[in-house]
């Protein structure tokens, strides 16, 4: 049975990149905290021959430092899995630190620092002891990536962080945005732009509310994903197991992004939907 989504809960409109990082300070000179999105967490999935592809996403303040964010990934597909723990800086969701835990035949443990000239990328590898945190795995191998040439403005951040910038430019009257996007070795320039958005049907579950179903008018951000410096490896670009441009369609009332749109390897183009979501509460 569908049930009215409380709006209030909703209201944590959030603005641009530009505007963000020039929003005014306060009497004090206190910079206004940046406010988080009105969602907690996020389940999407995809069901194409058998199979069943499921992604969740979360976001809070980092736990360590109250002036980061913590965006935490976990996505699966038959026996393959990863679980990312993203920190960003939310003015403009520019990565401060990545780790990626890989699981499938085998097992990898990566992180990734982003310093100020490049990124420092280091990979564990389990022992024979697998009872020990990844965090305390051997190291393998350390390296250095270099950026990219970069226009001015232009951050480097995660492929799942593009779900909260969209959002985020969604709401803005910019007429393009863009951000990297660093995926191992390789980096990939995503433009963001509206787009329109055609009704959608819905069904999720909302914490709280229960069943959410019926159409919903939509409004679109495109994200059109090109290749950004030297290729050291094949392309690798991927969110939420889309290639290429992809489409993300935002509830026009709600903001919650109901549903991406592009092209998953050996399906050809396809969606996937919002299956669960859980909203803030306002006073965070």
């Amino acid at each position: 049975m569908r049930r009215p989504i409380c709006l209030s809960l909703l209201c944590c409109s959030l603005l641009s990149l530009s505007t963000l990082a020039s929003l005014p300070t306060r009497a004090d000179d206190t910079p206004r905290p940046i406010p988080l999105p009105a969602w907690q967490t996020l389940e999407f999935e995809q069901q194409a021959y058998f199979v069943t592809a499921r992604s969740q996403l979360a976001i809070a303040p980092d736990s360590a430092d109250p002036a980061r964010w913590q965006l935490t990934a976990n996505s699966s597909v038959a026996s393959n899995s990863e679980d990312v723990v993203l920190e960003l800086a939310p003015a403009d969701g520019r990565a401060l630190r990545r780790s990626r835990l890989s699981k499938g035949k085998e097992q990898r443990y990566k992180t990734y620092d982003f310093l100020p000239d490049y990124i420092l990328r280091v990979r564990h590898d389990p022992p024979a002891d697998t009872a020990l945190p990844p965090a305390r795995w051997p190291v393998s191998s350390r390296k250095k990536i270099t950026y990219p040439a970069l226009e001015p403005g232009v951050v480097v951040t995660d492929a799942y962080a593009l779900v909260l910038l969209a959002e985020r430019f969604g709401r803005s009257t910019e007429a393009s945005a863009e951000v990297a996007v660093n995926t191992e070795f390789n980096f990939y320039r995503v433009r963001m732009s509206h787009t329109d958005g055609p009704p959608l049907k819905v069904d999720y579950q909302l914490a709280g509310a229960g069943a959410i179903s019926g159409s919903r008018q939509t409004r679109g951000v495109a994200l059109q994903v090109s290749p950004l410096g030297e290729q050291r490896e094949k392309p690798d670009f991927s969110l939420l197991g889309l290639n290429g441009d992809i489409t993300v369609l935002f509830d026009a009332d709600s903001g919650l992004p109901l549903q991406l749109r592009g092209t998953a390897p050996r399906i050809g183009s396809t969606e996937i939907n919002l299956k669960a979501a859980k909203l803030r509460n306002p006073a965070e």
